[in-house]
């Protein structure tokens, strides 16, 4: 539980760092704006999501296919 919460601290202080605008920049399109951030925030939860999974083992990955096929 410690590791996710130092991967999200991470992933906040990255947001604050490079997508947060500086409050004293004027802002001209707030909407789109928002929307960059929010596609920045996407973008970095996936990669850290997919880093993160574990792949499944070839023996239950068979023991599935093999599932599905007497389904």
């Amino acid at each position: 539980m410690r590791h996710l919460a130092t991967t999200a601290n991470r992933i906040d202080d990255w947001i604050r760092r490079r997508v947060v605008p500086d409050p004293s920049q004027s802002r001209v399109n707030s909407g789109r704006d928002r929307r960059v951030a929010l596609a920045a925030i996407g973008r970095c939860l996936k990669d850290q999501y997919d880093a993160a999974a574990t792949p499944v083992p070839a023996r239950l990955s068979v023991l599935m296919e093999h599932l599905k096929t007497q389904a």
